[in-house]
């Protein structure tokens, strides 16, 4: 198998669309390498709480207009958030234990929030 298909794996891959809608999707990839969602007047809550990140990390690409997406985070995910916003927000509001300290890997999050924004947050 070539690495070019491994990369195509649907299951290793967010591609979500919420316009003047939602929904909850649960990944459940075992190498999960991130991905896009877009929130128009609607928005979305990922949880990616039964995912493990692929070695190299992950990446989703975010955009929220008037409206918003949720991601629900292993506890033991690091997680960098850049997400640039104007008259909304973007918010880590995970709570992290001291004995947590040990990362299985980094999920970047980063985007643009037009009168939306989100949360990253655990269980």
């Amino acid at each position: 198998m070539s690495p070019l298909a491994k990369l195509q794996n649907p299951n290793d891959l967010i591609d979500d669309l919420n316009f003047f809608g939602g929904g909850k999707t649960i990944i459940t990839s075992q190498d999960f390498l991130g991905g896009k969602v877009t929130a128009i007047f609607g928005g979305g809550e990922y949880d990616l709480t039964r995912a493990k990140l692929s070695r190299q990390g992950a990446v989703i690409d975010t955009v929220n207009i008037f409206g918003g997406n949720t991601f629900l985070i292993p506890r033991d995910w690091e997680v960098k958030v850049e997400v640039a916003s104007i008259f909304g927000g973007f918010s880590d509001k995970r709570l992290i234990q001291p004995s947590e300290a040990q990362s299985s890997g980094i999920l970047l999050i980063k985007g643009f929030s037009l009168f939306g924004g989100g949360e990253v947050k655990n269980i």
